[in-house]
């Protein structure tokens, strides 16, 4: 399966309108989504770099926790 960048932790925008996307552990940035860069040069082997994204429920914060306060 093919991994989405737009899900992907180490994915980012940059401010480069030539070259818009990026990805941190690879350290590029391209006009396509990174993951198809270092698929063409890996010889067609998918990106291994992928980490999914923390799920934003995750990020709750509670308000009623005297700890956040």
């Amino acid at each position: 399966m093919k991994p989405n960048c737009m899900n992907c932790k180490h994915f980012f925008i940059t401010y480069d309108k030539n070259t818009p996307r990026g990805c941190r552990i690879y350290k590029i940035k391209s006009a396509s989504l990174p993951s198809m860069v270092v698929k063409r040069a890996n010889n067609g082997e998918e990106c291994m770099g992928f980490s999914a994204k923390e799920s934003k429920s995750a990020k709750k914060l509670d308000l009623n926790d005297a700890k956040n306060w």
